[in-house]
């Protein structure tokens, strides 16, 4: 199982539009019906600070996660923002959890 966890911080101005691109991405997947991937974004109190959770079975899934249409405009359209935080991305290892995540 891999597991990502990706933060970052945008400009209050581009908060609204980073959610409209997350909401095309989660309909792209949704669109797919796979079950070796699951993907969550969280927004915190301030509005413009985003956590991106991407766990996925395999390699396979991930690269299906990274060449999504919605994904790579999601991408481009972030960096080309100027995030007031880059984002930064983790791998995490899971120590256990209350429910299946996959």
């Amino acid at each position: 199982m891999m597991i990502n966890l990706v933060q970052y911080t945008v400009k209050a101005e581009y908060a609204a539009r980073n959610q409209e691109n997350i909401r095309r991405v989660t309909k792209e997947l949704r669109a797919l019906e796979r079950t070796d991937l699951k993907y969550s974004v969280f927004v915190g109190e301030d509005g413009k600070s985003f956590n991106h959770f991407l766990i996925c079975e395999n390699e396979e899934a991930r690269k299906v996660f990274v060449e999504l249409g919605a994904f790579k405009a999601f991408q481009a359209q972030l960096i080309e923002s100027g995030p007031e935080v880059a984002p930064k991305a983790n791998k995490l290892t899971l120590v256990g959890s209350s429910a299946e995540l996959l």
